[in-house]
C-alpha cells in the first residue's frame, strides 16, 4: 500500500513513543507507592501529567506553525527523555510532578506532529486503512511498554533509562522520513457549548471515558501491589494493564460494527455495563496476580476503553463533515478535562477505607451513570437515520490536530464560526 509506505517511519516513531509511554505508566505509581507516596499523591501526579497533556494539546498548533513538525518532534522527544533520567536520579514527588507535566506536554506534542504530517502524506481515500493500521500498531506497543519493567523492583533505574531510549529512538524514523512536512494546521476547536447542542452523548461520553479510564488505568498498578515481593509487583502490574488495552483493541471492531447498524448511544451504554459488571465481579476478587482478575480486567477493558470511539462516531453522525475536525479537536480537550480530574479522585478513593476495593467500586459506579446517561440521550432526541450516519472509524485520544487525518474530515477548508 502506497500510503502505508509514505507513513511507516511516523507510525513507527509513533509506536516508540507509545512503548514510553506504556512503560512509565506502569513504574510511576509502583515507584511512589514503593516509597510510602499516598495513593491520592499518586492520583495528584497523574492528574497533573493529564494537565500537562491538556496544555500541550493546547499549544501544538501554533508551536508546528511557527517551528515546523520536525523541530517540535525533536524538542518533545528531548523534553521527555530527560524528564524520565530525571526521575531516574531524584524520587520526591515535587520533582517527579514537575517532570510529568513537561512529559505530559511532550507526548502531546510529540502525537500533534506525526499525526498532522501523516495528514499530508495520506490520500483521503486510503485515510481509513492507514487511521486503523497506526491505531493499532500504536496501541499494540502500549501494551508492550509495561513488560520493560518486568524483573525490576520499583526502585530501580533501569524503566527510565529504557524510556529515554525509547523516546530518542522515536526521532530516528522521523528524521529519515521522506515524506514532506504538512502546512500548519489550524483545527480551532468548537467552544463546549457549540459541541453540547450538536452532540451532548458525545460530549458526555468522551468526558467519562477521559476521566473514568484515565483515573482507573493510573491507580491499577498500585492494585497490582497486592501481588507480593518486589519483583513479582511489576510483572503482576505489565501483565494487567496488558489485559485491559488487550481487551479494548479486541472490543474495537465488534462494538464499531454494532454501533453502525443500532443507535450508537446504546452500545456505549452497553459498554459501561460491560466494564460495571468487571468491576463488579473485582470488588470481590482479591487477587492480583490470578488469571480471572486478568480475564475480568481485559472485560473491563473491553467496555470502558472502546466508547471513546463510539462517542467520535456519534459526533460525526451530527456534526457537519466540514466541521467535523473542530468537533473532534474540541472533544479532545473535553476528554483530557476528564483526564486530569478523574486519577485525583480515584487516588482520594482509593486513600479512603475503602482502599483498593476504592477503584473497583467507583468505577462501577460509574459504568452504570454511563447507562443512565445514554438511555437519557437516547429518550431526549431520536437517533440518527442510517442513511445519514458516517462509518465507525477506530481513534483514540492523541492529538487535536488528529482530527484531520479521519476519513470522516472534509478536505474543504474550515469555515469560521
Amino acid at each position: 500500500m502506497t500510503a502505508f509506505r509514505n507513513v511507516a517511519s511516523l507510525i513507527l516513531a509513533a509506536a516508540l513513543l507509545q512503548v514510553a509511554g506504556g512503560l512509565l505508566g506502569v513504574v510511576v505509581p509502583l515507584a511512589l507507592g514503593d516509597v510510602g507516596v499516598s495513593d491520592a499523591i499518586v492520583g495528584l501526579i497523574a492528574g497533573i501529567y493529564s494537565a500537562g497533556f491538556m496544555a500541550g494539546a493546547a499549544l501544538a498548533p501554533k508551536m508546528i506553525r511557527e517551528i515546523a513538525n520536525i523541530r517540535v518532534f525533536a524538542f518533545a522527544a528531548a523534553l521527555g527523555a530527560s524528564m524520565a533520567l530525571l526521575m531516574a536520579l531524584f524520587r520526591d514527588p515535587l520533582t517527579w510532578s514537575i517532570a510529568r507535566f513537561a512529559q505530559g506536554i511532550g507526548i502531546a506534542l510529540m502525537f500533534a506532529s506525526v499525526e498532522s504530517w501523516m495528514t499530508e502524506a495520506t490520500p483521503q481515500s486510503q485515510r481509513g486503512s492507514v487511521i486503523g493500521i497506526y491505531h493499532v500498531v500504536a496501541k499494540l506497543a502500549l501494551i508492550l511498554g509495561p513488560f520493560l519493567a518486568v524483573g525490576n523492583a520499583p526502585a530501580d533505574l533501569e524503566p527510565y533509562i529504557w524510556c529515554g531510549i525509547f523516546l530518542a529512538f522515536s526521532l530516528m524514523p522521523v528524521c529519515i522520513t521522506k515524506s514532506l512536512q504538512p502546512a500548519p494546521p489550524d483545527p480551532a476547536p468548537f467552544p463546549f457549548r457549540r459541541m453540547y447542542e450538536v452532540a451532548p452523548a458525545a460530549v458526555i461520553g468522551v468526558f467519562i471515558a477521559g476521566f473514568s479510564n484515565t483515573g482507573f488505568l493510573s491507580l491499577l498498578p498500585l492494585y497490582a501491589q497486592q501481588a507480593g515481593g518486589t519483583t513479582s509487583v511489576a510483572t503482576a502490574a505489565a501483565t494487567l494493564m496488558a489485559a485491559a488495552y488487550f481487551g479494548g483493541v479486541l472490543s474495537q471492531w465488534p462494538a464499531g460494527y454494532l454501533s453502525d447498524r443500532v443507535d450508537r448511544r446504546v452500545v456505549i451504554g452497553g459498554m459501561g455495563l460491560i466494564s460495571a459488571f468487571a468491576a463488579i465481579a473485582l470488588i470481590f476478587l482479591n487477587a492480583p496476580g490470578s488469571l480471572i482478575t486478568q480475564a475480568l480486567i481485559g472485560l473491563w477493558g473491553a467496555g470502558a476503553l472502546s466508547f471513546y470511539g463510539l462517542c467520535i462516531a456519534h459526533a460525526a453522525d451530527r456534526c457537519e463533515p466540514s466541521k467535523f475536525a473542530r468537533m473532534l479537536s474540541g472533544l479532545l480537550f473535553v476528554w483530557a478535562a476528564g483526564s486530569v480530574i478523574g486519577p485525583m479522585v480515584f487516588g482520594l478513593v482509593m486513600s479512603s477505607p475503602l482502599g483498593t476495593r476504592g477503584l473497583f467500586i467507583l468505577e462501577a459506579v460509574i459504568g452504570f451513570i454511563l447507562f443512565v446517561l445514554m438511555v437519557w440521550r437516547r429518550q431526549a432526541k431520536a437517533p440518527v437515520i442510517e442513511e445519514e450516519r458516517e462509518s465507525y472509524e477506530m481513534v483514540q485520544p492523541t492529538s487535536v490536530v488528529g482530527a484531520d487525518i479521519d476519513p470522516r474530515t472534509d478536505d474543504e477548508p474550515l469555515p469560521t464560526i
